[in-house]
């Protein structure tokens, strides 16, 4: 089968399966995710604050109060939802809107992926399918998610339009800065870690890996390691000089951290709460290993853990081979795109409370993370 009827039968399938992965989502999103997911939602206190709040505009965060570093986000989500008001007044016209607005860019990004990957396979497929199912029934709705999506499809942009690797890194440092004024004050983290991984991959694994010679896997997963323990350290540092010059930021990690009282049954337990800077680092060098491989979640017993287990496995095995192939100059997007999905990971160890919530966020990821297989 040639490149082109490859291509065009991916695209064609997922032209065929998209209405009803979306229609099956929803079904489960408002029957057996409802407690969690519906009778929750933020998007109930949205609605009167759309239709009777004037419009506001988007305010740009202050950096002068370090705490609560999302507090600029329920505002400019609802702007984002005012801009796009057709005159909705339910919650459930709303989800119906958001849906298929949201669904239509993700299907221009799929069919782009399709076309840039023609030897795109099953596994590469069912990633697809599975992450359309999770944006359809954890992010699609009125909530902070679509807003947030906007960033991630800004970043996918400023990766995958300019040439070179240098002009991507430029376009994507922007961008990253955008998200930090507009977005959430903590992306800044993503941007440090971009910025340092970077640096260090190329010092510590060489400037591309897949160089004719054959490196064996216990080295490479080695080096790994080494490299997140490396960030360890860092956030050591970090957490070190939070707790001395600003106690407040640093207290409201901590909190992030321990999780004291939690209705989330996936909650990810901390191994040390309520910590000295060096436990805290401990806990989080060993997080982002949980977060890469949520294999705890087995102990759970319930099938849709299973499912965000496998996600969780096709993304690592995705990421590990953009990896192993890293190339600025013959594949620039891709290896760009890997580094900010390492950076978006390491940000998120010191945040994420349960992994619902990694994969809710995680899912908002998406355009970028297409940009990695």
């Amino acid at each position: 089968m040639n490149v082109r009827t490859t291509t065009q039968r991916n695209i064609k399938n997922y032209y065929s399966l998209i209405i009803p992965i979306i229609i099956v989502s929803k079904i489960v999103r408002w029957t057996i995710m409802y407690p969690q997911l519906v009778a929750m939602s933020i998007g109930w206190g949205y609605l009167p604050k759309i239709q009777s709040w004037s419009f506001s505009g988007f305010r740009m965060a202050n950096f002068s109060e370090t705490t609560n570093a999302g507090s600029i986000v329920d505002g400019n989500t609802i702007s984002f939802f005012q801009l796009l008001n057709l005159g909705f007044t339910s919650y459930q016209s709303w989800e119906v809107y958001i849906t298929i607005l949201y669904n239509i860019l993700i299907l221009i990004c799929v069919k782009n992926f399709y076309e840039r990957n023609p030897y795109a396979g099953k596994r590469e497929n069912w990633f697809i399918y599975m992450n359309v199912a999770i944006l359809n029934i954890f992010c699609l709705n009125l909530a902070k998610e679509p807003y947030q999506m906007l960033f991630f499809f800004l970043m996918a942009l400023a990766i995958s339009v300019p040439k070179t690797y240098r002009e991507k890194s430029i376009a994507l440092i922007i961008a990253l800065l955008i998200t930090i004024l507009y977005s959430r004050k903590y992306y800044g983290l993503v941007l440090m870690y971009f910025l340092i991984l970077n640096y260090i991959v190329g010092k510590l694994f060489g400037e591309k890996q897949n160089n004719g010679v054959l490196v064996s896997k216990k080295k490479l997963y080695g080096k790994l390691f080494f490299l997140f323990l490396l960030f360890g350290v860092l956030h050591y540092f970090f957490m070190s000089s939070l707790m001395i010059e600003n106690e407040g930021t640093y207290n409201e990690m901590m909190a992030a951290n321990s999780r004291d009282s939690t209705d989330a049954v996936s909650e990810i337990t901390p191994i040390f709460p309520n910590s000295n800077p060096f436990l805290l680092a401990v806990d989080y060098f060993i997080k982002i290993f949980r977060l890469m491989m949520p294999v705890e979640l087995l102990l759970k017993l319930k099938v849709t853990y299973l499912f965000m287990i496998v996600n969780q496995w096709l993304i690592l095995t995705f990421w590990v081979r953009a990896f192993i192939n890293r190339d600025k100059k013959c594949n620039p997007t891709r290896t760009i795109a890997m580094y900010l999905y390492i950076a978006f990971l390491l940000c998120s160890a010191a945040f994420e409370p349960d992994f619902g919530s990694w994969t809710r966020h995680q899912g908002v990821a998406f355009p970028v993370i297409l940009l990695l297989i």
